[in-house]
């Protein structure tokens, strides 16, 4: 008759069976990486990395919106700054025809017109497809400055906004739980307007003899315009800045929860190895241990 008992049996094979479970999870961990390919292997951590993965899920969109609309604001910046130069170089000729001492200048019309041109291209500048100073209709051309569309315009002059064809939706977007930033500048702006409309007053000025007055109304809308275009110039620079700490904050806490993620999900490797040796040891000892008990007779003891 047999020594080892049914439940004696049942026992060293229960162990033997935690044994190969946790020696199935040492060699998927030290496969892996990871403590468990499914949250029910980290069932006591589950809602924490299911909150964290969506958190840093959301902080990566975040960042890469805030880095798009960098991109728009630098398109927008350096609009502005070619603005300012077809401004300055309108009144440094407006400023030479109007102490050239004679009765008549050749060039003026046709510079202003250029710059009137070059104006309306930049005010029709586009990112990633998307008309920039059109507001909310982005697919829409703002600027049209043919004489069609923006007819020439007599002097005393009063603001005409013939040429636009947005609308004065500012663009903002939000880039953070509680946070929006706007950012956006639209072509129907005062400062826009008195330097078009500067522009198109000395296109059409009368240059024999030359009308010094409509001179000096155009020298006065370019100058309060390069103080609007001035003005957006500093607030594009700022949100510039803004929107580089959100993307850092937005980067710091990816960095922050992926750790945190890490250091709940992943294993040790060196030491999912040695692991997984001790139980394979184990495993080898639990099946001798199981033959021999299954082997043992009170016979091999009876003399």
């Amino acid at each position: 008759m047999r020594v080892s008992t049914s439940a004696m049996q049942q026992s060293l094979i229960t162990q033997m069976r935690n044994v190969q479970t946790q020696l199935n999870t040492a060699s998927e961990q030290s496969t892996t990486g990871i403590k468990s390919t499914n949250y029910a292997g980290v069932a006591d951590q589950a809602y924490v990395l299911t909150s964290l993965s969506a958190e840093i899920s959301q902080a990566s969109s975040y960042a890469d919106l805030a880095e798009n609309i960098q991109g728009r604001v630098d398109v927008y910046y350096d609009s502005l700054n070619s603005m300012t130069e077809v401004l300055t170089e309108m009144l440094t000729d407006i400023s030479a025809a109007q102490s050239s001492g004679t009765g008549s200048v050749i060039g003026l019309n046709e510079s202003a017109r250029s710059a009137l041109d070059t104006m309306a291209t930049l005010l029709n500048s586009q990112y990633e497809g998307r008309y920039l100073y059109a507001g909310s209709a982005t697919d829409t051309l703002p600027v049209k400055v043919d004489s069609t569309s923006y007819g020439a315009i007599t002097t005393p002059s009063n603001a005409d906004y013939s040429y636009y064809s947005g609308n004065s939706d500012v663009a903002s977007a939000h880039v953070a739980d509680g946070m929006n930033v706007e950012y956006g500048i639209t072509a129907d702006m005062d400062a826009f307007e008195n330097a078009l409309r500067a522009l198109n007053i000395v296109a059409n000025v009368s240059t024999d003899p030359i009308d010094t007055d409509v001179l000096a109304e155009a020298t006065d809308l370019i100058n309060s315009a390069l103080d609007g275009i001035g003005e957006q110039q500093t607030r594009m620079s700022s949100v510039h800045t803004e929107l580089e700490s959100i993307i850092d904050m937005h980067t710091d806490f990816q960095l922050t929860a992926e750790g945190m993620v890490s250091d709940l999900s992943e294993v040790d490797i060196a030491e999912a190895m040695v692991r997984l040796d001790t139980l394979s040891v184990q495993l080898e000892a639990s099946y001798s241990a199981v033959a021999k008990v299954a082997d043992l007779s009170l016979f091999d003891y009876l003399h």
